[in-house]
């Protein structure tokens, strides 16, 4: 292979992995704006991220049981300003909580992790922008 086209393709794949970082990077900083003043329970660990134009979800897993993080999570939501709107424990032991601060929503599922112990949970979190031709500056989205 001639050099001139080893350095091309050389270049072609340091651009390409450069994009990826500079995609992952600005979904990481999305995800931190969508998710502001979000809490993740301790000793979790990261599964995956996501993230659109609206919202953005990660998805942590810890060794610790459901209901213990979902406790957890209640208490910390409310010293952290966020209002419980919706707690709902599922049938199959898996919990739905819906809180908002100020504009911003926040839902969080936790699940108990299949074959092992511990939870797997998502948080989610989405733009809230009020309706200016029906709210007044300041007031939030219904």
């Amino acid at each position: 292979m001639p050099r001139s086209v080893a350095l091309l393709l050389v270049l072609t794949v340091v651009a390409a992995a450069c994009d990826r970082d500079s995609d992952a990077q600005k979904t990481r900083e999305f995800t931190g704006r969508m998710l502001k003043g979000v809490l993740a329970y301790p000793q979790s660990s990261v599964v995956s991220i996501s993230a659109g134009e609206d919202a953005a979800e990660i998805v942590l897993s810890t060794p610790i049981p459901v209901s213990d993080v979902a406790a957890w999570y209640r208490q910390a939501l409310a010293l952290n300003g966020w209002e419980l709107r919706s707690d709902i424990v599922q049938r199959d032991g898996s919990e739905a909580i819906y809180a908002q601060k100020g504009a911003q929503p926040l839902w969080i599922t936790l699940r108990a992790n299949v074959g092992g112990p511990g939870t797997t949970y998502t948080l989610v979190g989405a733009v809230s922008e009020p309706d200016s031709g029906n709210q007044a500056a300041g007031s939030p989205a219904r």
